[in-house]
C-alpha cells in the first residue's frame, strides 16, 4: 500500500512539475521580452535627451563669445555631473580645433581620446555632410569609448562642432538597473559581435536563450545581448524531471519485485507465527503461576495453561475464570489481589490486565500465584516483630530508670553539698545567715532541677514533644558551670570558654542540653584528674562555633585520651570505677533528638574532643 501511494506520488509530481516547467518558461519569455524592452527604450530615450539638449545648447553659441561659451559649459558641466556615462563635453571651431569644454585642462587626459582621431574625424565628416548629429565607431582607448558628434550650423553654413565622450562602461552602470543585472547576463558587442563592455567574461553560448537588442541609434552598430540567469536553473529542472520520469518507470519495475518478495515474507511470517505460538505454549505450560485468559463480556475461559488445570478444577458445563471482579475497567493497566480458594484453602496472588487477544478482541490476562508461604512467614515475622517491641519496651524501661537514677545523682549530690555548706555556715559564732539563706536557695533550685530532669526523661522516653524554645548557647552554659564550680576548685583546672559568635542561638529544651553540657564538662575535669599531672591552662576548653546554619561546640580536655572510641557511646560501658555507662549514650540520644550529631576525636598535643552539632535557630537576636 505504501508502495502504491509512493508511485502515484511520483507520478503526480513529475506532471505537476512538467506543467510547472512550461508555464514558467513562458512566464519567463513574456517577462524577458518587456524586460529588454523597458531597456532598449531607456537607453534611447536617455542618448536621444542628451542629444537634443547638446544640440538646442549649441545653436545659443553662435556667434561664440566668452559669456555664451560660459555659460554652455556651465551646463554642460551640470549634464556631465548628471551622467556618469558621459566623460567629457568639447566645442570644436569649424577647423576642428577645440576652443573649450568640460572638463577643463591644460594637457588632454588619457582616457579621453585625441580631438584628431581618424575615428572622431569621420563622424565629423558625417554630421555635418548629413547635418545632423552622428556617432563614431567604437574607440578602444583603456574603454570602449563612444563620441556623439553634434554639428553647429547657422544660416552662413558649418561654425563648428560639439563633442560628447561617452564611457560605455559607465553607460551601462548607469542605465541598467541592479534588478536587470541580477536576472540576465549582459554583454555590449560592435557589428563584428566583439565585446565591449563588461570586458570580463565570455559571451553567452549561441545555444542558449539569447536576446539581441539594439543600443543607441539604429546606425550606430551596437548591440546589447542579455542572457537569463534561470537559464541553467531551467535546464537543470528540465533534468530532474526527465530523472523523474525515469524514476517512476525503476519504480515501477521495483514495486512488482517487493510484491513477489512480500508474498514469500508473508508465507515465512505465517509459519515463524505458527512456530512461536507453540513456543509460547511451551512456555506457558512451564511456569510454576496459573494462566488463564478469559471473555470480557461473559468470563467465558479462551485459554489456561497446563498448571492452572492442576490447581482449579473448573465445571464442565459452563467454563469461567478464577476471580470473578464486579466491572474490571478494561483501560486500566493492571490489577491485582489476594484471594483464598477455597476448595484448597490456599492463598493465591492474582494479577489481571486487559489486553487484546489473536482475533483482536479485548479479553482479561488473569495470572494466579500461590503465596501461602508467603503470607504464613508474614505472620511469623509480624509476630516476633510484636515481641521485639515488647522486648523493647521492656528495655527502654529499665534504661529510663537507669537513667533517672544517673542523672539525679548530679542534683542530689549537689543538694547535699549545699546542706553541708549551709551546717557550716550555722556553725559559725555568729551565724552566716545570708550564706546560709543562699544556700538554702541552691538547693531548692536543684530539687526544682531534679523534677525537671525526671520531667524531660519521661518525656523523652514516651516520644512526646520536648518544650522547644530559642536559647543562647553561652546562657546554657551557666547552670552547668556553677554545678561544676566547687568539683573544678576541688581538681585545680580550670574551665575555659572561647566562642566566635557570643550570639550563637539554637532551638532545644534548655534542660535536656544543660544535662548533655553537664555531662560532658564532667567528664573532661574527671579526665583530667585522672591522668594525675599537674593541669595546664588548656585542660578544659569550651569552643562554640557558629558556621552558616549549625552550631558546633566541643569540650576538650589534656586528659588521658579515648581508650576505645567505637565503644565510647554504648549503653552500660564505662571506664570509670563508679560509673553506670550511660551519661554518654543519653547525650547522644539528646542531640539526635534534637536533629544533630555527637561525635569523638583526639584532641591535638594530647587527650580527647566531644563535639555537638545542632542547627541553628533561624530567629534572630533583637
Amino acid at each position: 500500500m505504501a508502495s502504491l501511494a509512493l508511485t502515484l506520488g511520483l507520478f503526480v509530481s513529475t506532471t505537476l512539475g512538467w506543467l510547472w516547467y512550461v508555464d514558467q518558461r513562458e512566464a519567463q519569455a513574456r517577462r524577458s521580452a518587456l524586460d529588454l524592452l523597458w531597456l532598449e527604450q531607456t537607453v534611447q530615450q536617455k542618448l536621444l535627451l542628451n542629444e537634443r539638449m547638446l544640440g538646442n545648447w549649441s545653436h545659443d553659441i553662435v556667434p561664440p563669445s566668452d559669456a555664451v561659451l560660459a555659460e554652455f559649459f556651465s551646463r554642460s558641466a551640470t549634464l556631465v555631473k548628471d551622467n556618469p556615462g558621459l566623460l567629457a563635453v568639447d566645442v570644436l571651431d569649424k577647423d576642428g580645433k577645440r576652443i573649450g569644454g568640460v572638463p577643463q585642462y591644460r594637457e588632454r587626459p588619457t582616457q579621453l581620446p585625441p580631438v584628431n582621431d581618424p575615428l572622431i574625424a569621420a563622424a565629423l565628416t558625417t554630421a555635418h555632410t548629413l547635418g545632423k548629429p552622428a556617432y563614431s565607431h567604437v574607440i578602444e582607448q583603456g574603454a570602449p569609448l563612444w563620441v556623439l558628434v553634434v554639428p553647429i550650423v547657422d544660416d552662413a553654413g558649418h561654425q563648428g562642432s560639439v563633442l560628447a565622450v561617452y564611457d560605455l562602461d559607465r553607460l551601462l552602470e548607469q542605465e541598467v538597473p541592479w534588478w536587470f543585472v541580477q536576472r540576465y547576463d549582459l554583454s555590449l558587442v560592435d557589428r563584428n559581435n566583439k565585446r565591449l563592455s563588461p570586458r570580463d567574461g565570455v559571451l553567452p553560448d549561441a545555444s542558449s536563450e539569447l536576446h539581441k537588442l539594439s543600443f543607441g541609434t539604429d546606425d550606430s552598430g551596437l548591440a546589447l545581448w542579455a542572457s537569463p540567469h534561470a537559464h541553467g536553473q531551467s535546464q537543470a529542472l528540465l533534468a530532474w524531471l526527465s530523472l523523474a520520469v525515469l524514476a517512476f518507470a525503476l519504480l515501477i519495475m521495483w514495486l512488482l519485485r517487493v510484491l513477489y518478495r512480500w508474498l514469500r515474507e508473508r508465507q515465512a511470517a505465517q509459519q515463524a507465527l505458527s512456530e512461536s505460538r507453540e513456543q509460547l505454549y511451551a512456555v506457558l505450560a512451564g511456569l510454576e503461576a496459573a494462566v488463564s485468559v478469559s471473555a470480557v463480556s461473559d468470563g467465558r475461559l479462551l485459554f489456561r495453561n497446563r498448571h492452572h488445570e492442576a490447581l482449579f478444577t473448573l465445571q464442565p458445563e459452563g467454563d469461567c475464570c478464577l476471580v470473578q471482579w464486579l466491572n474490571p475497567p478494561l483501560d486500566a493497566q493492571s490489577r491485582s489481589a489476594e484471594v483464598l480458594d477455597l476448595a484448597s484453602t490456599r492463598w493465591y496472588h492474582v494479577e489481571r490486565r486487559a489486553t487484546q487477544w489473536v482475533d483482536g478482541s479485548t479479553v482479561l490476562l488473569d495470572i494466579a500465584t500461590d503465596v501461602t508461604v508467603q503470607r504464613e512467614a508474614s505472620n511469623t515475622a509480624r509476630e516476633r516483630d510484636e515481641l521485639l517491641q515488647h522486648t523493647a519496651r521492656l528495655a527502654s524501661l529499665a534504661e529510663f530508670a537507669s537513667g533517672i537514677a544517673h542523672e539525679l545523682n548530679q542534683p542530689l549530690a549537689a543538694i547535699a553539698n549545699y546542706s553541708a555548706v549551709a551546717d557550716s555556715h550555722l556553725s559559725n559564732d555568729p551565724p552566716h545567715l545570708g550564706k546560709v539563706a543562699d544556700a538554702v536557695t541552691r538547693m531548692g533550685e536543684e530539687a526544682h532541677r531534679a523534677g525537671q530532669i525526671i520531667q524531660s526523661l519521661r518525656s523523652f522516653i514516651q516520644k512526646r514533644a520536648v518544650e522547644m524554645r530559642t536559647c543562647c548557647v553561652m546562657d546554657l552554659l551557666k547552670e552547668p558551670l556553677a554545678l561544676l564550680e566547687p568539683l573544678a576548685q576541688r581538681l585545680q583546672v580550670q574551665i575555659k570558654v572561647q566562642s566566635s559568635s557570643e550570639l550563637a542561638r539554637i532551638d532545644c529544651d534548655a534542660v535536656m542540653i544543660e544535662q548533655v553540657l553537664f555531662n560532658l564538662m564532667r567528664n573532661a575535669l574527671e579526665a583530667v584528674a585522672g591522668r594525675g599531672a599537674a593541669p595546664g591552662q588548656d585542660a578544659v576548653t569550651v569552643h562554640i562555633a557558629e558556621d552558616g546554619d549549625s552550631v558546633t561546640v566541643c569540650v576538650a580536655d589534656r586528659g588521658s585520651g579515648i581508650a576505645d572510641p567505637a565503644r565510647l557511646f554504648q549503653a552500660f560501658y564505662t571506664t570509670k570505677s563508679e560509673g553506670m555507662g550511660l551519661g554518654l549514650a543519653i547525650c547522644r540520644t539528646v542531640v539526635e533528638s534534637h536533629g544533630g550529631r555527637l561525635w569523638a576525636e583526639p584532641n591535638p598535643g594530647g587527650g580527647a574532643r566531644l563535639c555537638f552539632r545542632l542547627p541553628a535557630s533561624v530567629v534572630m537576636a533583637a
